[in-house]
């Protein structure tokens, strides 16, 4: 039996798959800056980014269980991130930390990652309120949802 190997990145994934209805209305409400959730009709859980398949009670929710919340939100805790890949197996320091938080959005019973900016890391704290900042132009996209602000 041979030994497959590999060192270094990048790594490219060649496959695609399809992201559903639910979630192509997720990406859709970012170009009208609009975070939407899918609460479930059996139990009343409610999950971002939303899901096919409560995650409390496993019943199927679709796009109709789709919910807008208000964007507004609690960081739960968060990491500060110093070093980022470089796209060759290595890593490089950040000319500036950036921070990654677990955010609890008013409406929603799950989390959801996101960058936190326009504060100093130490200011960062669990318990923090926090707002969306959007593109200039959002089109539908991940992207368009840059970070959080205090707020």
């Amino acid at each position: 039996m041979g030994v497959v190997r590999y060192e270094g990145l990048p790594f490219v994934a060649r496959f695609r798959w399809n992201t559903g209805k639910i979630m192509e209305k997720f990406y859709g409400g970012f170009a009208e800056r609009q975070i939407l959730a899918a609460k479930c009709e059996n139990c009343g859980y409610t999950v971002v980014p939303p899901r096919v398949i409560c995650p409390k009670c496993s019943s199927k929710m679709n796009e109709n269980n789709l919910v807008k919340l208000d964007g507004r939100g609690v960081v739960l805790s968060y990491t500060v991130v110093r070093k980022k890949l470089d796209g060759k197996g290595g890593f490089v320091t950040l000319d500036k930390p950036e921070v990654i938080a677990a955010v609890k959005l008013n409406g929603a019973d799950s989390m959801i990652f996101a960058k936190i900016g326009d504060v100093d890391v130490e200011d960062i704290k669990s318990g923090m309120e926090v707002v969306p900042v959007w593109a200039e132009k959002p089109e539908g996209r991940l992207s368009d949802l840059l970070y959080f602000r205090p707020g």
